[in-house]
């Protein structure tokens, strides 16, 4: 789940203790299983989705996304219950970015609760199937009053150049 290895090493620390949206596709479950201290959000969410409906089977699994999918089509994409899971999810998140953990998430329906947004422009790295929803992407992180950064490679380079960006 969340990496606490003192071997590993920490994002920096502006981003310590900071939900951050990031577009699918770009490379966060990566950055949470190389730097500790960092909150894969679909992680949450499947703890979720255990919380808001216990009888549904999870099964053994690698990949959340893939727990994720198949609860919400159990479900039949009902946005009340999607709501109850994502509302469930973002407590957990906000409990985590408390203890200055920092929770990496790409769920556009809860992009207006992040601290900071990573758009990714390179068409390349965005997940398969949500190529469709990027004009919405868009449309939600300029409606929004977190940090925007528009990035052109995956998001562990990406986070690191923001940061030396802001320190000089």
């Amino acid at each position: 789940m969340v990496n606490r290895s003192a071997n590993c090493p920490r994002l920096p620390r502006m981003y310590w203790g900071e939900l951050i949206y990031a577009t699918p596709g770009s490379g966060k479950t990566f950055v949470a299983n190389k730097y500790r201290d960092v909150v894969d959000g679909d992680d949450l969410i499947v703890d979720a989705i255990t919380e808001v409906s216990p009888n549904f089977d999870i099964g053994y699994f690698n990949d959340p996304r893939m727990v994720i999918f198949k609860y919400f089509r159990y479900i039949n994409f009902s946005r009340r219950l999607m709501w109850k899971v994502y509302d469930s999810a973002l407590d957990k998140m906000k409990a985590a970015c408390s203890i200055d953990d920092v929770v990496l998430f790409g769920t556009l329906d809860l992009m207006d609760e992040a601290d900071r947004i990573f758009i990714e422009e390179d068409t390349d790295r965005v997940r398969e199937g949500f190529q469709d929803k990027r004009y919405r992407e868009k449309e939600e992180a300029n409606d929004s009053q977190a940090p925007t950064h528009p990035i052109y490679e995956y998001l562990d380079n990406s986070l690191q150049k923001v940061c030396k960006q802001s320190y000089y």
